[in-house]
């Protein structure tokens, strides 16, 4: 990795992690990490990201039957929603490419597939037009024309409800189905993608994190799936009820209000809250907004791509992210130089 820094005057570029000078004499202060848990403590590219796109394809050729084979969304596209913020819920994401699609075929009149992958707009094209400063899922509801009739037929072949459960039989299967979901699987009877996640985090940080730091997870996963991730970490120990936020609690990221409960509890006087998306930046920076005496330092990781000539680490450079780095165990072993550093 190319050592500059003319890219960013203000940021500190060492092999793997990109520093906020700002922060460097603050790093030893620091009393708290909260976990984001998909792309951070889990490698979820082949469990959560596939399941969406097969979700979207078994949606349209089985439900709707439409024909055509092309794969109408890669893992490349999924990136595009998760960067211009609002989908931190991949059913959410996963209805929306669904409903993105039924557009497209209302407009082009077409049940195929192949055309409509063909046919521009492409994703892109449509996230940079319609949705570049965010709004999720119901942003994309809003950018249906107003065309009473064209509104009622793509509404009619969109059912929300059953493209989650199709993804949840897709991402569970039928080992884990009932245990996460409460439900057996009835429509898609294989193994479930969740055994395909891998973990990042190196289990030997564990006991440094117990020495040094209070520990929280910030999560869009719902609390059946943040438990069995914390089981295969080895976690589940030390992750007790008011150290943990997912989904079921209803504090969807990026307003700051699940980080401020989390920090309450875990009694934070400086934290860091370490995820892989705009959204998880955007929280900790709206926690910062509103609350004084306590800061969280903002910690993205990227997974793949992390060198200076990628376009998503300038993005998150010019978005004033405090430290960016390759993976989780990037962060903690710099944190863990700091914190010896000063015996």
């Amino acid at each position: 990795m190319l050592i500059s820094e003319k890219l960013n005057p203000g940021y500190l570029f060492q092999e793997k992690i990109v520093l906020n000078k700002r922060i460097l004499d603050r790093l030893a202060q620091v009393d708290t990490i909260v976990f984001d848990i998909d792309g951070v403590l889990i490698d979820v590219r082949e469990s959560f990201r596939r399941a969406i796109c097969r979700t979207v394809q078994f949606y349209f050729k089985e439900i709707l039957h439409f024909q055509g084979s092309q794969n109408l969304i890669g893992p490349e596209e999924i990136e595009y929603f998760k960067m211009t913020g609002g989908f931190n819920d991949d059913w959410d994401l996963t209805s929306a490419v669904v409903l993105f699609y039924l557009i497209k075929a209302k407009e082009d009149n077409s049940k195929d597939i192949d055309e409509l992958k063909m046919r521009e707009p492409d994703i892109k094209t449509f996230i940079t037009k319609r949705l570049s400063h965010g709004g999720g899922l119901t942003k994309v509801i809003d950018s249906i024309e107003k065309d009473g009739h064209a509104k009622e037929w793509i509404l009619s072949l969109w059912d929300k409800d059953l493209i989650t459960k199709i993804f949840q039989e897709i991402y569970a299967g039928e080992e884990y189905c009932f245990n996460i979901y409460g439900f057996y699987p009835s429509l898609i009877k294989t193994e479930g993608l969740i055994k395909q996640e891998r973990i990042i985090i190196d289990k030997k940080k564990k006991d440094f994190l117990l020495q040094y730091f209070s520990i929280g997870i910030l999560t869009g996963r719902n609390r059946g799936e943040a438990r069995i991730a914390l089981e295969r970490l080895g976690w589940d120990d030390i992750i007790s009820e008011e150290k943990i936020i997912t989904a079921d609690d209803g504090l969807e990221k990026p307003h700051p209000q699940g980080l401020k409960r989390l920090s309450a509890s875990l009694k934070t006087k400086l934290g860091i809250y370490v995820g892989d998306i705009w959204d998880d930046l955007i929280t900790a920076k709206n926690f910062n907004k509103e609350i004084i005496k306590t800061n969280f330092l903002s910690a993205i990781v990227l997974a793949e791509g992390f060198n200076l000539q990628n376009e998503t680490v300038k993005f998150y450079l010019n978005e004033g992210v405090d430290l960016l780095a390759q993976d989780v165990n990037c962060i903690l072993d710099r944190l863990e130089r700091v914190k010896n550093s000063k015996k």
